[in-house]
């Protein structure tokens, strides 16, 4: 009984957090978030298959991470929400094939931002990508997309070398990743 009275005293609580919490993702949504938009290029090329290579456009929205969750975080925490639209050639498929993806990456800067205009950071995420094309073994077009790089902010320019990876997870039995080194620039475009 006394562990059924905990749980009811403890369910207001948790449900209201939980509501809060869907409430400020609800307004991230509406773009009532405070946050800064960004464009960038990004190109990469494949090192454990080939010469498969490819190009994207980015659509990033950088938040605060207390600004999204509700709970403290150390200053310089950021999430950022990527959309990304290309295409990829190379000499195993004819053409230039599609290429999107949507990423979540956690971003984290090792220097105060605006202290000395330069701002080192480093980020790590993971995203869905849809290819136009499939390696030989790789099971599936729609993919996992599990990111980790580094970058530095220079006022509103970036740029950042990532390692990318593409692969189902084992939701196939044929599961043969793609591996590729990415570079990428861009601007922010100021705060929303």
């Amino acid at each position: 009984m006394g562990l059924a009275g905990i749980a009811l005293l403890m369910a207001p609580c948790r449900s209201s957090a939980d509501s809060a919490l869907w409430d400020n993702w609800a307004a991230m949504l509406r773009g009532r978030v405070p946050h800064e938009r960004a464009v960038g290029l990004f190109g990469g090329m494949a090192y454990d298959w080939s010469d498969a290579c490819f190009y994207l456009a980015s659509w990033q929205a950088l938040y605060d991470y207390e600004a999204i969750w509700l709970h403290d975080a150390p200053d310089g925490l950021g999430i950022r929400f990527e959309g990304n639209l290309g295409a990829a050639s190379g000499t195993e498929f004819s053409g230039a094939r599609l290429v999107a993806s949507g990423n979540l990456l956690v971003v984290y800067d090792l220097a105060p931002r605006g202290a000395s205009g330069i701002v080192p950071y480093v980020e790590a995420g993971v995203g869905l990508i849809y290819t136009d094309f499939q390696r030989e073994g790789q099971g599936l077009r729609f993919n996992f997309n599990p990111v980790a790089g580094v970058g530095v902010r220079m006022g509103s320019k970036f740029i950042t070398v990532r390692l990318h990876h593409v692969s189902n997870a084992g939701l196939d039995d044929d599961n043969d990743g793609i591996n590729s080194v990415v570079l990428g620039f861009g601007v922010y475009l100021g705060p929303r």
